[in-house]
């Protein structure tokens, strides 16, 4: 039976990605709920007729949401990239 060499996995490297994880989970989680929100209320101030809130409120949810995404596609550059 052949051993396979593998890394040297420490509690550190463990704790470390356990605390990334939840730190992109939570992260993620308030940015896209923050796009919902904005997306909502700014659909409520058009209606309402108050324009320029609608606006603001349009362009901070395109804001979070390009960072959702750019969240997004960082993470995956980050899991398919070669490790040193």
């Amino acid at each position: 039976m052949t051993v396979l060499a593998a890394a040297a996995l420490t509690v550190g490297t463990l704790l470390n990605v356990v605390i990334s994880a939840v730190a992109a989970g939570i992260g993620i989680t308030v940015v896209f709920s923050t796009v919902i929100y904005c997306a909502d209320r700014a659909s409520e101030l058009h209606r309402d007729g108050r324009e320029a809130a609608a606006a603001a409120l349009s362009v901070a949810g395109l804001l979070g949401l390009a960072a959702c995404l750019g969240l997004v596609v960082y993470g995956l550059i980050l899991v398919t990239s070669k490790g040193k």
